[in-house]
């Protein structure tokens, strides 16, 4: 039997599974878990809290790999309906899909890849409904300079704390967010659980939340922030917040 291979991370634990085309959907919100543990959101939902838990006793079979944009392009093809290059080269969907909002910060209709983001989410309620899980990382501009998320010019993470220059900013930046991942429903107009990936490959020095551009005390309290923003300002309780370093000690 064909099986997939996912690697995801979690808060500071690296999530691992061996599943099969048929077992992949207890991953995303299914199944029932004995002795559940809970997220940092204590009010998460129900789908949300069975993910976190299905993630952790996964880490006992092997990996699961999934693929970014599966739905919306691949080689010589764009928006086909049902399409996906991991499906032709495996006989089956990924386990994991990944999908980006950069650009979603600026109200663009596309994001920094060319997806719609109004096919954006019709595409992760698809990749949900076949009980693959969703990641969803935001390469957001550089909230000082206006530059990308490439942009290494130092000190932006300062700036969007709360007293720094571009706070009010970066919470407008924030809601946008909110409002399209509070969009997310499945079929029962359920909350997708979603794993939230921001400041992707922190620990590199490639973006401005690097960890040149910006101090470790500052990281720690941006991240601390958004996520209580999301919980507690926004009232997101389907997303599972993802401390997406780039590099392993071991």
């Amino acid at each position: 039997m064909f099986k997939l291979l996912i690697s995801i991370m979690i808060g500071s634990f690296l999530m691992a599974a061996e599943v099969s085309s048929q077992q992949t959907a207890i991953l995303s919100s299914g199944g029932v878990a004995s002795a559940l543990q809970l997220p940092v959101d204590k009010d998460a939902t129900q789908e949300t809290v069975r993910l976190y838990n299905n993630l952790k006793r996964a880490l006992k079979k092997g990996t699961i790999i999934g693929h970014q944009d599966d739905l919306a392009y691949g080689v010589g093809w764009r928006d086909v309906p049902g399409k996906s290059d991991v499906k032709e080269l495996t006989g089956d969907y990924p386990g994991l899909y990944g999908w980006e909002l950069g650009n979603i910060e600026h109200d663009s209709a596309n994001n920094i890849d060319g997806v719609p983001f109004a096919k954006m989410r019709a595409y992760i309620k698809e990749g949900y409904r076949r009980g693959g899980v969703i990641t969803i990382s935001w390469h957001a501009d550089h909230p000082v300079t206006r530059g990308s998320a490439w942009d290494t010019t130092s000190g932006a993470v300062k700036e969007i704390l709360p007293g720094g220059s571009r706070h009010a900013l970066y919470n407008s930046w924030l809601d946008k967010v909110a409002a399209f991942l509070a969009s997310l429903k499945g079929d029962r107009n359920e909350a997708i659980p979603i794993l939230f990936r921001p400041y992707h490959e922190l620990a590199g020095s490639w973006f401005w939340w690097g960890s040149k551009q910006c101090s470790e005390a500052d990281f720690k309290a941006i991240f601390q922030y958004t996520v209580k923003y999301m919980r507690d300002v926004r009232h997101l309780h389907n997303l599972l917040y993802v401390f997406n370093t780039n590099e392993f000690s071991s």
